[in-house]
This record gives structure tokens, C-alpha cells and sequence, in this order.
């Protein structure tokens, strides 16, 4: 029996579908690999099958490196806010295995129930609305998963039309598995860009805890390094008292300027915690950090009307195995959350500033009177000494002061010793905040003090102590019986170069004044004149 022939308009019909498929495939493929952005490329590719395969919906799910997880990227004929979230992962089982098969296969029976209910479920996979999977396969790798919906008029796929769509998704998965590479070389230099940033912070930081003997200016910089390496608006430093048990803020950064300055300059006081109280205070306790990503709804943290805290992390200070004070940086200018990232630098930093703290701890009280807080002798000598030297390179001023209390030994007589010790504590705090900042107060021994004064001439000297003296005179010192004391105080001045370029001359030529104030009358100073030297012998 002679075989029926096709039609001939079949036969043409075919043809140009052929050459319109493989037009289609070049100028996709084409198209594709010159496409860098994930968004774009999924639109792109996303559109090309929505266009040529008459399907009710399409949705790209793309391997995500981050998660490790299948995530939604892009889709047409669905509601994206209902499906954004849809993401699957790898799990042993049937339905992998044919993932990874790389064919198109339904993902529902011909009754319309799903053939992998249970991990559809599981994953929301459902909220696709779709009939066949296309795996995106490179080189056997799994880079994502294209789904189709129903078919506009109803009809099933045929074989054909599964064959292109599939030779689309190869052409896709190219694409995509390039753009996930730049994805990861993106990433990796970000990375690479921020180990290099905090690299450069704890180094300079290192270099600032070797240089810096001021620890103020030491806490003050690495809280603005610390704060600018996470990005965050705010950021303070407190101690822990150990007498009251309570957490003082030391140092602060990003408020109001003038508050920042008086409480730098310790002339305002913030609000104590307790340990134990709030999420600081917690801090100090547990000696555990915490982060609260969202402060007005956590009752842990103590909202007060100046705080303005978005989010915050609190960490502790930890030195030889207790808590010396805590370390708070809050609010992300970029309004995100603190980073695992973020948690890890301020962790390193705040190991440097209790490094920091728990050194110069150990420093002070190497220098320091115990009795005063004042700077002992050998510190005082050392300095003066140091002060000398820069003076001469500079070619600047610098005075000495050496003062006592008048009649110390007739007063402890009087009101026994341990009122005596009170009235020394009592007058070393007033030296403290009655001279400037530059300038170092010290205690040369029993009821002697002496006060180092650089960039200050003569003229300024006698100034500086005059202003002691009255100081003194004028201050009701508590009696430890209620009642309240006068003590006055001699003071001796010596400058540097005019009287002496020397330690100890300084120190001799300042303590000849001294004694010409006793032989005065006391309650007064003197700066030094040759003369006086055959006054006191």
C-alpha cells in the first residue's frame, strides 16, 4: 500500500517552527551571557519562557550562596509577595534525585495531586502553582530550578515543546552559573575589603595602646574606631566601681557635643546601673555579650527618654577573670541589624580596651600615693625630669610648685593622725580640680605636695598658686566629729630656665621659696629670688 504523504504546508510549517526555535535559542543564549546582573538575567530568561511556551505562570528559583538554600528570584503570573519567600534545600529522598536527573518532569499526576506532597509541603512549593520542573544543570551541577503553570488554554505539553524548553533552560544555566561565579568573586573581595578594614583598625589601635599614655584619649579612640568600623551612630565605655558594685560611664561618643564633653570631661555624671540591672548590667554579671536588635520592644534594656537606642551591643570587659566594665556601641546608621561580623570585631576590640584599662590600672597604682591619688616621688622626679627636656628642645617655660600644709604636725597632734590622713586626701582632691588638665599634681612626701607646670612662666606660676592658696583658705574641711576645720597651705615657686635648668635644682630653688613663706608668716607663696638662699641658711 502506497505510504499517505504529509502535506506540504506541514512540512513548511515545520520548517519554520525549527528555524524559529534556533533563532530563538542563539539570540537568547546570546543575550543571556552578556547579562552580569541576577535580577536582569532572570527577568530576561523568565519573559523568553513565559513568551514562548503559552504557560499560565513561570517562576526561577536560584541557588542562593549564602543560605546554601533554592530561593525565589523571579516570576510572571503570580503574586510576588505571596511567593517571595519560597525557598527549598537539599534533602536526601526521591524528589532530589530527580532534580538532579537534569529532565523536565510533572510535578503532579494526571488527578492534579503532587507527587512529592510531603516536600512540597514542607517548603511551601505549593504557592508556585505549578505542573512541570525544568532543573538548570552545569556540568552536572544543580544551579536552579524553572517551574511552569497549567497551560493558558488548558491543553497538556507536548513533548516538543518540553525538548525547547529544556534547550532554554541549558542556555539559562550557563548564564546563570557565570553570573553566580561573579556573585561569589563579588563577595569575596567585599570580604577580603572588610578582614583589610579591621585589620587596619586593630593595628591601629595596637599602635595607639604602645603611644598613648593618656587613657582617655586611648578609650576615646578606640570607641570611635570601634563605632566607625560597624557603623554605628553611638558608643560608651563604663567601668565597674568596685566599691558600689555599680557601672559608671567613663567615655562616650555620639551625643549632644557639649553633654559628650562635660562627661568626657567628667564634670557630668550619667545614670549609674547596677550589675545585674538592664542589659549592661547583665553584661557585667554573666560576662556573656548581648545584642538587642530592637530596644524599644525588649524590656532587658532600660529605656530612658536621652538614651535614643535603636539596637544595641553590650560587651563585657573582662581582665585576669572578672568583669572590670562593659563596652555598648548601638544604633547602625544603615538602620540593619548588628552583624555576626560586627559582634566579632567588637569582641577583639573590647578584649584591646580592657587590655588597656587593666595596664594602666596596674600603672596607676605603681604611681600613685594610696593615700592620695596624688603621683609618688619617683614618678614626680621622672616627670620633672621629662618636663625639663622638652622645655630645653622647645625652648619653653616650665614651673615647679612646692607647698605644705601649714602647722601639719601641731594639727595631727591636735586632732590625731587619722584626721590628719582625712585633711592630705581632702587637699589632694582640691589640688586635683583646682589646676588644669596639663598640669601633674603629686604628693613629694608626708604633708608635702608639688605641682609640675609646663608651658608656664613665672608670672603664670604665682598666679596658679595663689589660686591654691585661696583654694585652701577658703574650703571647710569635714572634722571626723562633725565639726568643720581651716587649714592653710605655704607654697614655693620655682621657673625653669630662670632659676634653674636641673632636677634637682628646681626642687631646691622651689623649696628655698617655701621656707621664706614659713619664715613669712605662712598662708602665703613666694617665687624664688637668689637672695632667699641666705635666708634659710
Amino acid at each position: 500500500m502506497e505510504e499517505k504523504q504529509k502535506p506540504e504546508w506541514d512540512d513548511k510549517k515545520n520548517l519554520e517552527r525549527k528555524v524559529f526555535d534556533f533563532f530563538t535559542l542563539s539570540q537568547l543564549g546570546k543575550s543571556l551571557i552578556s547579562i552580569q546582573d541576577m535580577d536582569n538575567l532572570a527577568r530576561v530568561f523568565a519573559s523568553s519562557v513565559y513568551e514562548t511556551s503559552d504557560a499560565s505562570n513561570v517562576t526561577l528559583l536560584i541557588y542562593d550562596i549564602e543560605s546554601k538554600a533554592f530561593a525565589y528570584q523571579y516570576s510572571i503570573g503570580l503574586d510576588a509577595e505571596k511567593v517571595k519567600d519560597v525557598s527549598f534545600v537539599e534533602e536526601e529522598g526521591l524528589f532530589w534525585r530527580v532534580l538532579n536527573g537534569g529532565e523536565p518532569f510533572p510535578i503532579k499526576d494526571s488527578a492534579g495531586n503532587y507527587h512529592f506532597e510531603k516536600v512540597i509541603r514542607k517548603f511551601n512549593l505549593h504557592l508556585l502553582d505549578s505542573l512541570i520542573w525544568v532543573p538548570l544543570m552545569v556540568k552536572n551541577v544543580l544551579r536552579g530550578v524553572l517551574t511552569l503553570g497549567d497551560k493558558k488554554g488548558g491543553t497538556p505539553y507536548e513533548e516538543k515543546e518540553l525538548v525547547f524548553i529544556s534547550l532554554l533552560a541549558t542556555q539559562a544555566a550557563v548564564a546563570i552559573d557565570s553570573a553566580i561565579l561573579d556573585q561569589q568573586k563579588s563577595r569575596a573581595t567585599l570580604a577580603l575589603g572588610r578582614k583589610m578594614e579591621n585589620l587596619s583598625v586593630l593595628y591601629d589601635v595596637s599602635k595607639a595602646m604602645n603611644f598613648v599614655n593618656d587613657l582617655k584619649k586611648t578609650l576615646l579612640l578606640i570607641l570611635d574606631k570601634s563605632r566607625n568600623a560597624v557603623n554605628a551612630q553611638k558608643g560608651s565605655i563604663m567601668l565597674l566601681n568596685k566599691e558600689t558594685q555599680l557601672l559608671e560611664v567613663k567615655v562616650v561618643r555620639g551625643i549632644d557635643p557639649i553633654a559628650e564633653k562635660k562627661i568626657n570631661d567628667g564634670e557630668m555624671e550619667c545614670t549609674k546601673i547596677k550589675v545585674g540591672e538592664g542589659v549592661a548590667g547583665k553584661v557585667a554579671e554573666t560576662m556573656q555579650y548581648m545584642v538587642v536588635d530592637d530596644a524599644g520592644k525588649d524590656n532587658r534594656f532600660k529605656q530612658s527618654s536621652a538614651s535614643n537606642v535603636q539596637n544595641i551591643v553590650c560587651i563585657p570587659l573582662t581582665a585576669e577573670g572578672a568583669c572590670i566594665g562593659v563596652m555598648n556601641i548601638s544604633n547602625k546608621l544603615t538602620g540593619e541589624k548588628f552583624t555576626e561580623e560586627d559582634i566579632s570585631l567588637l569582641l577583639t576590640l573590647a578584649g584591646q580596651v580592657a587590655v588597656t584599662i587593666n595596664n594602666a590600672n596596674l600603672y596607676h597604682l605603681a604611681i600613685t600615693d594610696g593615700l592620695t591619688q596624688l603621683f609618688i616621688n619617683r614618678y614626680f622626679r621622672q616627670k620633672l625630669q621629662d618636663e625639663i627636656v622638652r622645655a630645653r628642645r622647645y625652648k619653653r617655660p616650665l614651673s615647679l610648685i612646692m607647698t605644705d600644709i601649714d602647722h601639719f604636725k601641731k594639727f595631727n597632734d591636735t586632732y590625731g593622725h587619722q584626721q590628719g590622713d582625712a585633711v592630705l586626701a581632702t587637699t589632694a582632691k582640691i589640688f586635683k580640680r583646682t589646676v588644669r588638665e596639663t598640669d601633674i599634681p603629686c604628693r613629694y612626701g608626708g604633708e608635702e605636695f608639688a605641682v609640675i607646670l609646663p608651658e608656664t612662666d613665672s608670672d603664670g606660676a604665682v598666679l596658679a598658686a595663689e589660686r591654691l592658696r585661696k583654694e585652701i583658705e577658703g574650703f571647710e574641711y569635714p572634722g571626723l566629729k562633725g565639726e568643720k576645720l581651716r587649714v592653710t597651705i605655704s607654697l614655693g615657686v620655682a621657673t625653669f630656665p630662670d632659676h634653674s635648668d636641673n632636677v634637682e635644682g628646681m626642687i631646691e630653688k622651689a623649696d628655698i621659696a617655701l621656707y621664706a613663706c614659713k619664715e613669712g608668716g605662712r598662708n602665703c607663696y613666694r617665687l624664688y629670688d637668689p637672695i632667699m638662699k641666705n635666708e634659710k641658711k
